[in-house]
C-alpha cells in the first residue's frame, strides 16, 4: 500500500466548483421570479381586478339609476307613449350590472382558489430556498478550502521556502 494520495484531477474539482457557482446563480433567479409571478398574480387579483369589477358595478349601478329616473319622466310626461327607447336602456343598465356583478362574485371565488392552491406551494419552496441560499454556498466554500488543500498537498501551490542563512539565495 502506498503512504501517498493520488490525485489525477483537481481541475475537475475547479470545474465542478465554477459549475456550482452558476447553478446557484440560476436557481436563485428562477425561485425568485417563481415567488415574484405568485405575488404579482395576487396583487393583479386583489388589487386590479377588484377596483376595476368594484367600479364597473358602481358605474352600471348609477347608470340604471339614471335610466330608470328618465323612464319614470318619460312615464309621467306622456303616460300613452310606450317609452321603448328608455325601457331598452333600463333592461341594458340592469343586464350590465348583473353581469359586473357576477365577475366580481367570480374574482371573489378565484382570489380564494387561487390562494388556496398557491400559498402551500409557495410554502413548498421554502427548503429549496435555504438550500441555495446557505447550503450550497457553503458547500461552494468547503470545495475551494479542499482545492486549496489538495493543491498544496500536490505541490501545486508549494509553499514558499525561506533560503538557509549563509546559503546561496
Amino acid at each position: 500500500m502506498s503512504d501517498q494520495a493520488r490525485i489525477s484531477s483537481i481541475d475537475a474539482l475547479e470545474a465542478f466548483r465554477a459549475d456550482l457557482i452558476q447553478y446557484i446563480a440560476k436557481a436563485r433567479v428562477a425561485l425568485e421570479d417563481m415567488e415574484g409571478d405568485i405575488r404579482r398574480t395576487q396583487t393583479w387579483l386583489d388589487t386590479d381586478r377588484t377596483q376595476h369589477w368594484t367600479g364597473q358595478v358602481k358605474q352600471w349601478t348609477k347608470h340604471l339609476h339614471q335610466a330608470e329616473q328618465e323612464l319614470y319622466s318619460a312615464n309621467l310626461t306622456s303616460p300613452q307613449a310606450s317609452n321603448a327607447f328608455q325601457k331598452m336602456a333600463v333592461l341594458k343598465a340592469r343586464r350590465k350590472l348583473e353581469e359586473a356583478e357576477e365577475k366580481l362574485r367570480v374574482l371573489k371565488k378565484w382570489r380564494q382558489t387561487f390562494e388556496n392552491r398557491a400559498t402551500p406551494l409557495l410554502r413548498q419552496l421554502d427548503p429549496m430556498f435555504h438550500l441555495v441560499g446557505q447550503h450550497l454556498p457553503q458547500g461552494v466554500f468547503s470545495l475551494g478550502e479542499s482545492i486549496k488543500a489538495l493543491q498544496d498537498y500536490a505541490g501545486q501551490n508549494p509553499v514558499p521556502t525561506i533560503p538557509p542563512s549563509g546559503g546561496e539565495p
